[in-house]
């Protein structure tokens, strides 16, 4: 994977800058991550709000991608970019308001901004790489999403957890605040080394009907809705899994080192992956069912372990296996649609992935106050892996049509 990288960076200053960009702002956002739920967990805020959020960390995202895909029909995508990180500058205020008020609410608001943020770039960033990249070099988009992700667990989240407790979480939120203002200037001279020309796409043209795409192409869109339905109890529940027979201050340290393997986990998984395969394995309903077993598997075995470090390995092998569901779905978003509909498929895919997070997170972080974090888990997660079994054994996510899945 990374020899793919490697390649496709070759030659491309344009993607260079793009790239770095994207580190140096991941950076910023993880240790911004880490500020929000540390604070979150310092207030003691109980299950539904940690549960809210996880899910204000994404569902906002729902309508950001709503005014990317349409601002990419006309315009360059790398406007769409900046604009982005312009509002995560703005956004920033809310976190700093936070810290200084202890604001539970205001922590909302700093993780719906960021969310808006990422959903309205999602559609910009499968244009460019569209349009600037080979079919051969594709698989090499997701190493770079990969190589980003490296560096926000790294130097972001990483890095966070360390100096956590060591300097002030305002001098933290300065540091994020510095990375915007670089990947802006980064973005810009991205920009003016992009050769090639962004196709005009009229509103019709833009549009994807559920009953004129091929099965593969209607597959391609609900790999990561469907992903979402297994993983996001799991993952919005994850802060308090910690078992039960750790101190206070164990389960507090316990909880963020768990987001760290979290984000570790989703940093390895792709990079197991033969891009060579790529097309093969994104095709392969054993491989995507193996993954989300294993996932589920090691989510629910860590509430009852004694030991620190295997809770942690449980949930780094988690993510492990689901990032590898989650880079063949947007490896396959890519290769499956053409310039022209390759920013709405994967707006849509991610509206639909919103959507599902939003309504399981959220019902899952209820349920764990009257059933337990356990019980629900089983109880959630466990129901969107048999309804993943049941429509893949049966064909019929290939099959539905649109009128059951007018999700828009």
């Amino acid at each position: 994977m990374l020899k793919a990288l490697y390649q496709a960076l070759a030659g491309k200053p344009w993607l260079q800058l793009l790239g770095l960009s994207f580190v140096v702002s991941s950076i910023g956002n993880g240790i911004t991550y880490i500020v929000i739920f540390s604070e979150l967990i310092r207030l003691s805020a109980p299950a539904t709000s940690l549960a809210i959020a996880y899910v204000l960390s994404t569902a906002p995202g729902f309508i950001g991608s709503l005014i990317g895909e349409r601002f990419c029909r006309s315009g360059s995508p790398f406007w769409i970019l900046i604009a982005g990180e312009c509002l995560g500058l703005l956004g920033l205020a809310a976190p700093f308001s936070a810290v200084m008020n202890g604001s539970i609410t205001l922590f909302f608001i700093a993780q719906t901004v960021s969310a808006f943020t990422i959903g309205m770039t999602f559609p910009a960033i499968s244009k460019i790489f569209k349009t600037g990249l080979s079919e051969k070099e594709l698989p090499a988009a997701t190493a770079l999403e990969t190589f980003v992700f490296a560096c926000n667990v790294i130097f972001g989240v990483g890095l966070g957890l360390i100096f956590l407790g060591q300097v002030s979480v305002i001098t933290l939120l300065f540091i994020d605040l510095g990375s915007f203002a670089v990947a802006l200037i980064l973005l810009m001279l991205a920009k003016s080394r992009f050769r090639q020309t962004f196709m005009v796409i009229c509103a019709s043209g833009a549009k994807i009907s559920w009953r004129s795409i091929s099965p593969s192409q209607r597959r391609t869109i609900l790999l990561l809705p469907l992903l979402a339905f297994a993983a996001a109890p799991a993952m919005s529940l994850l802060p308090t899994l910690v078992p039960a027979t750790f101190s206070t201050h164990e389960a507090h340290r316990m909880a963020l080192a768990l987001l760290f393997a979290r984000s570790l986990g989703q940093l390895v998984g792709p990079l197991i992956l033969n891009p060579e395969k790529f097309e093969k394995y994104s095709n392969s309903n054993v491989l995507l069912l193996g993954c989300l077993f294993i996932f589920i598997a090691c989510y629910g075995l860590v509430p009852f372990v004694p030991s620190h470090y295997l809770a942690l390995i449980l949930i780094f092998t988690a993510h492990v296996f689901s990032n590898v569901v989650f880079s063949l779905a947007v490896y396959s978003l890519l290769q499956k649609f053409d310039e022209n509909l390759v920013a709405a498929a994967m707006a849509k895919s991610y509206r639909w992935q919103m959507i599902v997070t939003s309504v399981v997170s959220v019902g899952a972080g209820y349920s764990a106050q009257h059933f337990g974090v356990t019980h629900t888990l089983y109880l959630f997660s466990g129901a969107g892996f048999m309804l993943i079994v049941m429509l893949s054994l049966s064909g019929r996510w290939v099959k539905l049509r649109s009128t059951t899945l007018r999700m828009e």
